[in-house]
């Protein structure tokens, strides 16, 4: 038997937020069974919510997502993917700016 969850009912249709994670987990803590989330009806949910739903996922392994829409599936494959290449950075150094005012602050920014 499986515990099936419905997140537009649980959080909402429209999911901006890392911290509603929270919500899951607490929804999910201590459930030994095979747990569903069913995402029917949710609309958008943003990077850093779906970073944490992975970070989730990783820690439930009973965990499986359902109903996902084509924009809600693909920035789980977008944060999937992210997740699996490796990081590369071109200088492991930055430089540091100093500024003494915010005239000075606003110049160096509209060159970038």
């Amino acid at each position: 038997m499986e515990k099936r969850i419905k997140i537009v009912e649980l959080i909402s249709a429209d999911i901006r937020s890392r911290a509603n994670v929270n919500i899951i987990r607490s929804a999910i803590d201590g459930i030994n069974q095979d747990i569903v989330l069913d995402f029917t009806g949710v609309a958008f949910m943003s990077r850093s919510f779906t970073d944490e739903l992975y970070n989730l996922m990783n820690e439930h392994k009973n965990l499986s997502l359902e109903n996902m829409n084509d924009f809600i599936q693909s920035m789980l494959d977008t944060v999937t993917a992210g997740r699996k290449s490796k990081r590369i950075f071109e200088s492991e150094s930055s430089e540091i700016k100093e500024f003494d005012d915010l005239k000075s602050l606003a110049s160096f920014l509209s060159t970038i």
